[in-house]
Parts: structure tokens; C-alpha cells; sequence
């Protein structure tokens, strides 16, 4: 039972996170009697929701409230990595000395308790991608896009869970090299958690544009309804239930979030049943957000 409560109240928080990214403050998180961590979240969410919302009548001083709440989020997320970690080795431990039968309720609830742990990790990781992109030093270097996707192919393992073709030859662009690799690494990981096929299949292209690259990820998937084109790159969207393939809602903010600013723009392409395209474009020579958006008006 308290399995299910804290997931709840984990959920909550989610919830009021993505409020709050959204410059909703009129949440606020009840907070128990436990006096646990997951309490002294929810209280520091509440106090910090309170100060923003009461500031709010101020508009220019939005950028400053949404620099205290992404450094609200990286401090908590980092916070919490080491107790996560500590949660998974006794999660561990426990399952060795308990021994349960296969099916048995002890099994079940420590494999609920496991999946839970995993989610806030994943939940805690994409927080901080997401909230250091604007903060990273960025260091432009000269990559081959084509090495950089068979990089990251190898480290995550993406032949054995997908079929990658790769049409033509990717260029080679002038960009920060941890970042690229968080835009392909998210983009394949959003293709393969969604198929709904017996194989994932992506294929890649590329185009040049005059000023800029566009790149395209095309997947087989079961698509997305137009309504949710804009939203899907929201943080923490709540478009499927949270808890849907592992999902966060983390990994396409980011890379909106990383797109955006490194001068290019990103949307997908897709209608349901018929798989989703997403394109996003890269400066060819680090060219400013203002020229990025004048060659597409």
C-alpha cells in the first residue's frame, strides 16, 4: 500500500513540476505526515510555486523565475541521484536475501518498487539534461555527423533493439558535440520506445538548405495526431500515461530546448497509423537564432 501511495505522490510532483514549467502556479502539493524526502519536495514545490506566483505580476522578471526554477530542478535532481542509487543496491540486497518464489506477492511488490526506482532515475537524469542546456559552455568542434550516430548506435545498443538506415551520407556540421549527441540519442530512443511494430525501423536523411542542414528521422511508429504536433515537445507532456514505456516527457524538450539554441528549430511531421518524421535544422556555420529564423520567414 505504501508502494502505491508514494507512487502517487511522486506523480503529483510531476504534475506540479510540468505546472509550473508551464507558469502555472495555482497547484499546491499536500504534504504528509511522514516527514520524508518525498515531503520536503513537495513543501520546497510549494514554497517556491507561492514565491513565483506572487512575483508573476511582474513580467519582466519571468527570465529570473525561470533561471530560479531550472536551478531549482538541476539542485533537486542532482540531490536526489545518490539516494537513488543507494535505493537500487538495497532493492538489490533485499531481493537476494528474501529469495521469492517466482509470481509471489513479495516478487511482485519488489519489482513494483524497482520500476519506480528506475522511473524517478530516468526522470532525474533527462531534469538534468534539460536544465544544463542553457548553462553548458558551448564548445563548437567539427563533427561527422555519420561517426557521431555510429558512436551512439554502439554505446546504446540500437541494432539490437531497431533497424537504422541511414539515406545518402549525413554532413558534417560545426556544433557542440555533447549536444548532438543528446539530440540523436533522444530522437532514436523516441522511436524505438514508442514503436508499436515487431521491429523498429528509422531511417535518416539529410538536405541542404543553402545556410543550414535539415535533418530528418523518419520511424515506422503509429504516428501522432496532429493536436499534439506542438505539445509533444512541451516538458514533462502528459499526452500518454506517465508511466507509458518509461517515459518522462524529458528527452524531446531537450532537444527543442538544444535545437533551439544552438540557431535551428525542430517539428515532426506525422498522422496516426502512418509512423512520425521528425526534422530539425543546424546552422551550417553556427549562424545566430535571428538568422536561423529569417530564412524560414
Amino acid at each position: 500500500m505504501d508502494g502505491q501511495d508514494n507512487e502517487q505522490r511522486l506523480s503529483d510532483i510531476l504534475d506540479m513540476i510540468g505546472s509550473m514549467a508551464s507558469l502555472d502556479f495555482s497547484r499546491v502539493l499536500k504534504i504528509s505526515d511522514r516527514n520524508d524526502m518525498i515531503d520536503a519536495i513537495a513543501l520546497g514545490l510549494n514554497m517556491l510555486s507561492e514565491e513565483l506566483n506572487a512575483q508573476m505580476v511582474a513580467r519582466d522578471t519571468l527570465d529570473e523565475l525561470n533561471d530560479r526554477l531550472e536551478q531549482f530542478a538541476h539542485t533537486t535532481a542532482h540531490d536526489l541521484k545518490s539516494p537513488l542509487n543507494n535505493q537500487s543496491g538495497l532493492l538489490m540486497l533485499l531481493e537476494l536475501t528474501l529469495k521469492p518464489e517466482k509470481d509471489s506477492d513479495v516478487e511482485t511488490c519488489i519489482n513494483k518498487l524497482k520500476l519506480m526506482n528506475e522511473k524517478m532515475k530516468s526522470l532525474v537524469e533527462g531534469i538534468l539534461a534539460y536544465s544544463v542546456v542553457q548553462a553548458r559552455e558551448i564548445t563548437k568542434e567539427r563533427i561527422d555527423l555519420n561517426e557521431l550516430l555510429r558512436e551512439v548506435m554502439e554505446l546504446d545498443d540500437v541494432v539490437g533493439r531497431a533497424d537504422v538506415v541511414v539515406e545518402g551520407t549525413l554532413p558534417n556540421i560545426f556544433y557542440n558535440k555533447t549536444s548532438s549527441i543528446q539530440i540523436i540519442r533522444n530522437l532514436l530512443d523516441n522511436a524505438i520506445k514508442y514503436s508499436d511494430k515487431a521491429r523498429c525501423k528509422i531511417r535518416i536523411s539529410s538536405k541542404d538548405l543553402g545556410k543550414y542542414y535539415q535533418i530528418t528521422f523518419k520511424d515506422n511508429g503509429p504516428g501522432i495526431e496532429s493536436k499534439y504536433h506542438d505539445k509533444i515537445f512541451e516538458l514533462f507532456n502528459k499526452i500518454e500515461p506517465s508511466y507509458k514505456a518509461g517515459s518522462v516527457g524529458v528527452g524531446l524538450a531537450t532537444v527543442k530546448r538544444i535545437v533551439e539554441a544552438g540557431g535551428g528549430r525542430i517539428w515532426v511531421e506525422s498522422e496516426q497509423g502512418k509512423g512520425a518524421s521528425f526534422h530539425f535544422t543546424l546552422p551550417k556555420h553556427g549562424e545566430s537564432v535571428e538568422t536561423a529564423k529569417a530564412m524560414d520567414d
